[in-house]
């Protein structure tokens, strides 16, 4: 050992100092230095050199590609003559590039890139190698890092490419899809403008409403869908303007198709941004809502039509009452007068108060509030004998002409009110062709159901009387109010204003409508809808006239009740002109106060009283006195039917004769005592029997 030491420090001796500064580099150097002789011996090797072989080599010994075992890179072995020193020194040539795995005595691989280069003597004789290793494990592991996150990085892309690939064909599938359901609609207008009102595409709803096809309208302004008038007045102009300043323009009016015709519509013009928010241009609907329009029309005179019925109901109520009284009052004057003047003049007042009765029954008609006698009517029958009358009325100036369908049905209808109402329609047409002309009657049966609805009408069976002439015709403004109460376009005193609303009301009331169809110029058609019968029609048999000596009283008592004082004064004086013992009550309560006091044979109530009604009243009466008789007078007309199927009560409308008073009342106390008479004798067996 001393003698090795010394041999060291010997050999350090004699080392120059340029020498062992060189050595001391070599040593330094974090890179792995190592030199062999000739023969691949290795003679020096530095700290660096032993950390990546894991030993210390013995010098002079330890041949790096035999000592060591060493791998190519992909894990097989290498040879000892392929190694990259061997090479080097066999060959006589620097190796570069080669990279091995060198395995530890732990048995850990490293990867190395050598790069072994000879070492030649002044005479250039080869006289062994030095090589530099550098380790590549820290650069292997980056190289793996880079390429897992090239990995990454390209499945990454990869899906992210498969994303917008998905998302792309999403957009086209929604775009289709969007396209399909825009060209789809058909009940509304879809179509897009530019920033300028332009079209720039059309759909088949727009095609249907507007009638334009796509390669019609496409590249026009929008303005052309506007009346001359709304063009001129800047209307197109300043709904885009709106619709640019606020986001949205909305409103309803009159627009045209390519054929010139209107229609009612609904347009919603919003406006259309980019991501960036600029203005692309304006996204247009228009939905036609003239079939609406018309209805909410139709509503909206209905609703006219019954405020004024209510109205005018109201008024004829209250005058009705008053002529009671007139009527009565100018009765007792006539027969009291002392001089044949004084008789006539009552009778002249008298006339004119029927007159009057008259007009208001006219109001009522209007008002759907007059009395009517419904029955199953032959309507055929009842129009074929008008004629005669019809061509009376008209004059020689006119043509009748009458078409009467065949198995007409029988109407639900008052058969009087009908022949009114045609006479009233016939003195219109008259009046209407003034240079005489043609009217057309025509009937026939009509089944109303969804596909043929008829405004006001409930799905049904209805009989149908169209009366046609060829006169003037009307105006839409006249026809819109033709039905109103004492609207008309005749001259002053040549006509009331009540012909068409009289028919109207009554035709109402009966459970049908009336419709117009007239324009200017092309005469005027009114139809009547009358509610089919569910019975065969029936004749009307006349009520069998009656002395007025048999209408007198036979000791019976009456107990007249009506708040009007006037009113039951006069009913009062025209019962005692016929023998009748009256007591008088101006309430329905105060009527019920009596009743349980005294006996009495009828009730002559009047129907609209405040407090209780003559219904109210009547009902309390007949659940105590289920036999008395009850006449109802009214200048109502009764909204509800006050006849009942026992005949136990009668209705007398305001204003009346005195006789008519007297005749009803008798007629409703024979019917009692018949009655009476017949439970009597239903009796008598049992009680023998007995």
């Amino acid at each position: 050992m001393q003698d090795a030491g010394r041999t060291k420090r010997s050999a350090r001796g004699k080392e120059t100092v340029r020498e062992r500064h060189f050595r001391d580099l070599l040593e330094a150097l974090p890179a792995a230095v190592y030199a062999t002789d000739a023969a691949g011996r290795i003679t020096f090797y530095n700290p660096a050199a032993a950390e990546i072989a894991g030993r210390r080599p013995e010098l002079g010994k330890d041949e790096w590609c035999v000592t060591w075992r060493l791998y190519w890179p992909d894990g097989t072995p290498m040879p000892h003559d392929a190694c990259p020193m061997a090479i080097a020194l066999k060959e006589n040539r620097a190796v570069r590039g080669m990279e091995i795995l060198a395995e530890r005595p732990d048995g850990s691989r490293i990867p190395v890139m050598p790069y072994p280069t000879p070492l030649r003597d002044a005479s250039g004789a080869l006289i062994g190698a030095v090589n530099v290793l550098i380790d590549m494990t820290d650069l292997k592991r980056a190289e793996q890092d880079i390429q897992r996150l090239a990995g990454n990085l390209e499945e990454r892309v990869a899906q992210r490419t498969r994303q917008l690939e998905a998302s792309v064909q999403e957009l086209k599938e929604s775009e289709r899809r969007f396209r399909l359901l825009v060209q789809s609609v058909t009940d509304y207008a879809i179509f897009m403008l530019d920033t300028d009102g332009i079209v720039t595409n059309w759909n088949a709803g727009a095609q249907r409403i507007k009638g334009y096809a796509a390669e019609d309208i496409i590249g026009h302004h929008f303005s052309r869908f506007y009346r001359a008038a709304d063009q001129r007045a800047g209307v197109p102009q300043r709904g885009i303007e709106t619709a640019r300043a606020t986001g949205r323009y909305e409103a309803e009016g009159w627009r045209v198709r390519k054929d010139g015709s209107e229609f009612w519509a609904n347009v919603i013009i919003d406006a259309i941004h980019d991501e960036s928010g600029i203005l692309i241009g304006f996204a247009k609907i228009t939905r036609d809502l003239t079939e609406r329009r018309a209805i909410e029309d139709q509503l909206r005179h209905a609703h006219k039509m019954e405020a004024i019925g209510q109205l005018t109901g109201g008024i004829a109520h209250d005058f009705n009452n008053l002529l009671a009284a007139v009527m009565g009052n100018l009765e007792l004057i006539e027969g009291e007068a002392l001089t044949d003047e004084a008789r006539r003049r009552a009778g002249v007042a008298i006339r004119a108060v029927q007159k009057a009765s008259e007009l208001t029954n006219d109001l009522l008609a209007f008002a759907r509030k007059q009395r009517l006698e419904l029955k199953p009517t032959d309507i055929n029958a009842l129009v074929s004998g008008m004629g005669e009358m019809l061509l009376r009325t008209l004059g020689g100036l006119f043509r009748i002409e009458v078409a009467l369908g065949e198995g007409l049905w029988a109407a639900q209808a008052d058969a009087n009110q009908i022949e009114s109402a045609i006479l009233n329609l016939a003195i219109n047409a008259r009046d209407a062709m003034p240079n005489g002309g043609t009217l057309t009657l025509i009937t026939a049966n009509l089944r109303v159901g969804q596909l043929n609805r008829v405004a006001d009408l409930e799905p049904g069976d209805y009989v149908l009387v169209e009366v046609t002439d060829t006169g003037t015709g009307m105006s839409e403004e006249v026809k819109t109010r033709a039905f109103d109460p004492f609207f008309t376009t005749k001259d002053v005193g040549k006509g009331s204003g009540l012909g068409l609303s009289q028919v109207y009301g009554m035709v109402r009331q009966s459970g049908g409508t009336v419709a117009i169809d007239s324009a200017l110029g092309r005469g005027t058609t009114v139809r009547l809808y009358l509610p089919r019968a569910r019975a065969a029609a029936e004749a009307s048999p006349g009520e069998k006239s009656k002395s007025p000596a048999m209408w007198r009283a036979r000791g019976e008592r009456a107990l007249v009740v009506d708040n009007d004082d006037g009113v039951r004064e006069v009913i009062t004086c025209a019962l005692e002109l016929f023998g009748y013992e009256t007591a008088t009550a101006e309430s329905g309560g105060a009527a019920l106060h009596l009743l349980e006091r005294a006996r009495f044979d009828i009730v002559v109530m009047d129907f609209a009283m405040p407090v209780m009604n003559g219904l109210e009243a009547s009902q309390i009466i007949r659940s105590h006195w289920p036999e008395l008789p009850i006449l109802f007078i009214t200048g109502h007309a009764a909204a509800v039917d006050l006849d009942d199927e026992s005949g136990q009560n009668a209705v007398l409308r305001k204003p009346f004769l005195s006789a008519e008073l007297a005749r009803k009342v008798r007629s409703l106390l024979d019917r009692t005592i018949a009655r009476r008479a017949s439970n009597v004798v239903e009796l008598r067996p049992e009680a023998v029997s007995r």
